[in-house]
């Protein structure tokens, strides 16, 4: 199973302050949290900020579909299509960025006898939320959590 970019940094962490490997850990980490902002509001204060990234955008669009009894509009149709377009182009930029930025970071890792970064694929994710939901611990058990963290 892979691990996140900050658990690996906070291993580095206890290093020099000037390491290379943590320097390339906090660049990725960045890169991480801006492709991350695409797609999620981030800022402080939640609803109250406006902010509205591809969750909340698609969250309305559900609603707006959900509560009309018709069919979807033209218009709703062409915005699922702009949402998904625009997600995909983030699901690129951090394919691209994983596959350029990972191999270095984890030959460092691994030259400090650190545990590797992997990405876990789509495939992988669903049958990991898949067993969690079967055992209880899954979507009810971490709903809390998820409202803390976005």
């Amino acid at each position: 199973m892979g691990r996140i970019i900050g658990e690996a940094l906070d291993d580095v962490a206890t290093g020099a302050k000037k390491d290379a490997l943590r320097a390339q850990l906090r660049q990725l980490s960045g890169k991480c949290d801006d492709l991350r902002s695409k797609i999620v509001a981030t800022k402080e204060g939640g609803m109250v900020t406006g902010e509205e990234r591809i969750r909340e955008l698609l969250g309305q669009l559900y609603g707006d579909i959900d509560s009309y009894d018709g069919r979807p509009t033209d218009y709703q149709a062409a915005r699922s299509d702009s949402l998904g377009r625009e997600l995909e182009d983030v699901i690129v930029d951090f394919r691209k960025l994983t596959e350029g930025s990972l191999p270095a970071i984890n030959s460092g890792l691994r030259k400090k006898k650190l545990e590797t970064i992997s990405v876990l694929s789509e495939a992988d994710w669903q049958k990991k939320r898949d067993a969690e939901s079967a055992s209880g611990s899954g979507a009810g058990a971490q709903a809390a959590d998820a409202w803390e963290k976005d």
